[in-house]
C-alpha cells in the first residue's frame, strides 16, 4: 500500500503503477481467433490472478495482461497503432480523460451492456468527471484519496479540517504543502481543483492567495513539510505528530502494520482520484471486454481481492463486509465520506499547476 506514500504529487498522478516493463508484444490475432482472445493493459496487481483464471475457465475467453508503469506509455502505444490497435482495454487514470478522448483513443462506455453496473457504487456511477461530451468513458474500478490522518491515541475526533489548525496540536502537524494548498482552498469555500476558474484567472489568484496566506500565518503549526509517504509514515510511528494531510496510500500501510492511526474525509470534503478500465476505440475484442467488465462488478471477492493487492479502495459495493477489520479501517470508507471526495479534473490544469507551484514555493520561503 505504500506505493502511493513513495512519490511526490505530480509523479503520484502521473503514474501510480508498479514500475514494471512491458514484457511482451501482444500481436493482432487473424480474425478466426479474435472472438476467444481479451487484450488488456494495466498496473501490475490490479486485476487478481485468481480472477482472471475463473473468467477464463468461464468463458473460454483468453486473457492476455501486458504491464505498464505510466499513463503516457498507454498513450503513445494507442497513437502508434491508430486505427488497427493490439489492446482492448486500457486502464486510464480519470485526470488523463481528456488526453485520451480528445485524441479518440477509447470509446464511449455503453452500461446497457453491463448487467451489473448497479453493483458499482452510486459515487462512482455518473460521477462528474467521469462524464465528458454527455457520455460515460469507463468502468471505475479502483480510488485514493487524500485525507485526515490522525494518531487517535491523542486524537479522539476529527470532523473537520480545522483541527489542523488547533492550537493544542501546534508543532504536531505534517502535510505536503502543494497538496494542502488545495484542500485548504476547499476548506475556504473555494475551488481547489480550478474547474470553475477556467476563464477567471484573477479569482483563481485570489483564491489561491487566500490559501496561502492562510499556511503562511499558521506555519507555527507544522511540525514539517514531507514529500514522500515514508516521512509522514515514520512521523506518526515516532510520535512527532498526531495530525498530518496524507494520501491514502501511507495511511493504510500504517492501519495495516498496527498503529493507532485513521484515516477520513472531513466534512469540507478532499479530492481524490480514480482508475477505470476503457475499451480502446476499434477494439478487436470489444464484446469481450465489456465480458470481463460485467465479471468485475458481478462478485464483490473481486473488488476485494483488488484493494488487498494494489492498495487502493474498491469502487464496488459490498466490498466492505469481506475484509477484515483491520482491512476496512484501512482501505475503506462510510458511505458519506466517499460522497465527500471530489475526483480531479481533467480541466483548466495548466492554470492550476502554474498557481499550485508558485504558491507552495512562496509558502515554503516565507
Amino acid at each position: 500500500m505504500n506505493r502511493i506514500g513513495n512519490v511526490n504529487r505530480r509523479t503520484l498522478l502521473g503514474m501510480c503503477g508498479a514500475g514494471l516493463v512491458v514484457p511482451y508484444i501482444i500481436r493482432p490475432q487473424p480474425s478466426w481467433a479474435a472472438s476467444s482472445v481479451l487484450n488488456i493493459m494495466t498496473y501490475d496487481k490490479f486485476l487478481p490472478q485468481e480472477f482472471i483464471d475463473k473468467f477464463q475457465k468461464d468463458t473460454g475467453i483468453e486473457v492476455r495482461i501486458r504491464l505498464t508503469d505510466d499513463q503516457g506509455k498507454q498513450y503513445n502505444l494507442l497513437t502508434a497503432e491508430g486505427a488497427n490497435p493490439s489492446t482492448d482495454i486500457v486502464t486510464v487514470a480519470g485526470h488523463r480523460y481528456s488526453q485520451f478522448i480528445g485524441s479518440k483513443l477509447v470509446q464511449p462506455l455503453d452500461t446497457g451492456k453491463l448487467a451489473n453496473w448497479n453493483n458499482l457504487n452510486k459515487a462512482y456511477q455518473d460521477a462528474p468527471w467521469t462524464r465528458i461530451d454527455g457520455n460515460l468513458w469507463g468502468l471505475p474500478i479502483l480510488a485514493g484519496y487524500e485525507g485526515l490522518a490522525r494518531n487517535v491515541d491523542y486524537v479522539k475526533d476529527a470532523p473537520s479540517w480545522e483541527v489542523m489548525f488547533d492550537p493544542q496540536y501546534k508543532g504536531l502537524t505534517s502535510y505536503i504543502i502543494s497538496d494542502f494548498l488545495q484542500i485548504v482552498m476547499l476548506y475556504q469555500g473555494n475551488d481547489g481543483d480550478f474547474v470553475s476558474y477556467a476563464d477567471k484567472p484573477d479569482a483563481a489568484q485570489k483564491a489561491t492567495n487566500q490559501a496561502r496566506d492562510f499556511l503562511i500565518k499558521n506555519k507555527d503549526m507544522v511540525r514539517k513539510y514531507y514529500d514522500a509517504g515514508s516521512e509522514v509514515q515514520q512521523m506518526f510511528i515516532n510520535e512527532d505528530i498526531y495530525l498530518a494531510h496524507s494520501w491514502s496510500g501511507p495511511a493504510a500501510k500504517l492501519i495495516m502494520d498496527g498503529h493507532p492511526i485513521q484515516l477520513s474525509v472531513p466534512k469540507e470534503g478532499t479530492y481524490g482520484f480514480c482508475y477505470t478500465l476503457n475499451v480502446v476505440n476499434n477494439a478487436p475484442n470489444t464484446e469481450n471486454a465489456y465480458k470481463l467488465f460485467d465479471a468485475i462488478l458481478a462478485n464483490p471477492e473481486v473488488g476485494a481481492a483488488m484493494t488487498r493487492q494494489s492498495g487502493f479502495s474498491s469502487t464496488m459495493n459490498g466490498v466492505g463486509d469481506l475484509l477484515t477489520e483491520r482491512e476496512r479501517l484501512a482501505s475503506t470508507l462510510p458511505q458519506e465520506e466517499i460522497d465527500r471526495i471530489i475526483f480531479f479534473s481533467t480541466f483548466n490544469r495548466d492554470m492550476k499547476n502554474e498557481m499550485i507551484d508558485r504558491a507552495t514555493a512562496e509558502v515554503k520561503a516565507a
